[in-house]
């Protein structure tokens, strides 16, 4: 039986958007939607639907975008607004702080300014990857996301598979130095054990395209991103991903034919790949571990 959510205030909807991180001109066309989506029996029964399924099933979503109003646009970004009293009462009752709390939700915020960002207006479509943040399944912990997860079976070559692995991802903002890493790392091998007593992570692993070896042709040997592919013994087969480089360097929106030139050269990696796509060549996904504890 699906439970009922209850609706916030306008100005505690305001209060949790900002925990979530969502830019500041997204939050009253957000605040805007859920009223909307209150006084409708149906959007209010699909919220509900989609709040049982983040919290009853561990299972990855396949949710689908929706309608390109305003309100098909925030609905997600209000689905996670009304998810933040039950995930932090299952957190709180882990013993994790609000602070992380806090850096783990922002993600919702980051992403819907990608959106923005890409598509000139508020929203959101990230919605499949955040329920991790939400259940439990991934934590920030300093410059990096860690994800609790097992090694599924097609990756070969590295640590066994079906192990416990924590799955390491690379938020967006700010540098990735190796000072920044290494403490993100300490508190990965601090926070897991004390939050997670019975689950033990033997490996870290990344599937990143920031682990491409063809970036080290491009960028200098001490540039952060070829010192944080040093930490990482690669393994499995690479997978080509030219359209995740797109989005995360430029916010190109998945499935939009990129202009390359038009798009910015402001920085070193930003020439990189544009220079890389137009001589005909791809990024690629590649898969790398290390053992922990690695600091």
């Amino acid at each position: 039986m699906t439970a009922t959510v209850v609706f916030p205030s306008r100005s505690e909807a305001r209060v949790r958007l900002r925990q979530l991180g969502v830019p500041t001109v997204d939050i009253e066309p957000a605040v805007e939607a859920l009223a909307i989506m209150e006084r409708s029996p149906q959007l209010r029964a699909a919220l509900a639907r989609r709040h049982d399924e983040l919290f009853t099933s561990t299972e990855p979503t396949a949710w689908p975008d929706l309608t390109p109003d305003a309100v098909g646009r925030y609905f997600y970004v209000n689905l996670f607004l009304l998810a933040i009293p039950t995930a932090m009462e299952r957190l709180r009752a882990l013993g994790v702080s609000d602070d992380v709390m806090r850096d783990t939700f922002a993600d919702v915020g980051a992403k819907a300014l990608s959106y923005r960002l890409g598509h000139g207006v508020g929203g959101l479509d990230k919605q499949n990857w955040l329920v991790r943040h939400f259940r439990g399944q991934l934590f920030r912990l300093g410059r990096l996301q860690f994800e609790r997860s097992t090694l599924p079976a097609d990756l070969t070559g590295g640590p066994e598979t079906g192990s416990p692995v924590l799955d390491l991802h690379i938020a967006a903002d700010g540098p990735l130095t190796p000072e920044l890493v290494d403490a993100s790392l300490r508190a990965a091998t601090e926070f897991f054990p004390a939050h997670f007593p019975d689950e033990h992570y033997r490996h870290a692993i990344c599937r990143s395209w920031l682990l491409d070896p063809q970036l080290r042709e491009c960028l200098p040997a001490e540039a952060n991103i070829v010192r944080f592919q040093r930490r990482f013994r690669l393994f499995a087969p690479a997978v080509e991903c030219d359209e995740d480089v797109l989005y995360f360097v430029f916010n190109v929106p998945e499935g939009v034919a990129a202009d390359l030139d038009t798009l910015p050269q402001e920085s070193t990696l930003q020439r990189a790949v544009v220079t890389h796509l137009k001589a005909g060549r791809h990024w690629r996904l590649c898969f790398g571990w290390f053992p922990l504890p690695c600091v």
